[in-house]
């Protein structure tokens, strides 16, 4: 019922101790692509996410375009290209550095494991589980962690489902 009052990409991250870590959010709603984000078109629409540290302070930026499996966009708050984000298929997305030189794919070095579910401040939330390999660097590391928190965007299922409110434990 709430995907009905609100079609926006929101997401709360939190680390393996349930410390907020992130808040992924749109920038702006999704204006006149708004009834596609009742749809199963959902993932073809433009998105625009800021990644936030729960103090205020930003991350990191990503962005993606209008279409079926266009590039996602990953950029550090000053707006510099740390690298893009290409989809495959539903679960293979393919990490690129800001010279677009495929450096690999996300199941190369992290998981996500989804479907679990968590009560969080009195409310059922859906809880996917995110794990990065220890030792990956920059600017794989940033790549991962804007495919994890905005997987829903990257696969390209956007906003049809429960994304919204759901959380990412790291």
């Amino acid at each position: 019922m709430s995907l009905l009052f609100r079609p926006h990409y929101r997401v709360e991250v939190f680390d393996e101790h349930d410390t907020p870590v992130a808040v992924v959010r749109e920038r702006s709603g999704p204006g006149l692509q708004r009834p596609l984000r009742y749809t199963g078109f959902s993932g073809w629409t433009t998105f625009d996410l800021d990644v936030v540290a729960p103090h205020g302070q930003p991350i990191m930026h990503i962005s993606k375009r209008f279409g079926r499996r266009p590039h996602v966009r990953v950029t550090s708050p000053q707006g510099q290209l740390i690298g893009t984000i290409k989809t495959h298929g539903a679960w293979k997305q393919s990490l690129h550095d800001a010279t677009g030189q495929q450096l690999c794919f996300f199941g190369d070095i992290g998981r996500i494991e989804t479907g679990g579910r968590s009560k969080r401040n009195g409310k059922r939330v859906r809880r996917d589980v995110v794990r990065i390999n220890p030792g990956v660097a920059e600017p794989l590391r940033s790549l991962a962690t804007a495919c994890a928190v905005a997987f829903d965007v990257v696969r390209g299922t956007g906003t049809s489902h429960l994304s919204s409110g759901g959380d990412w434990p790291a």
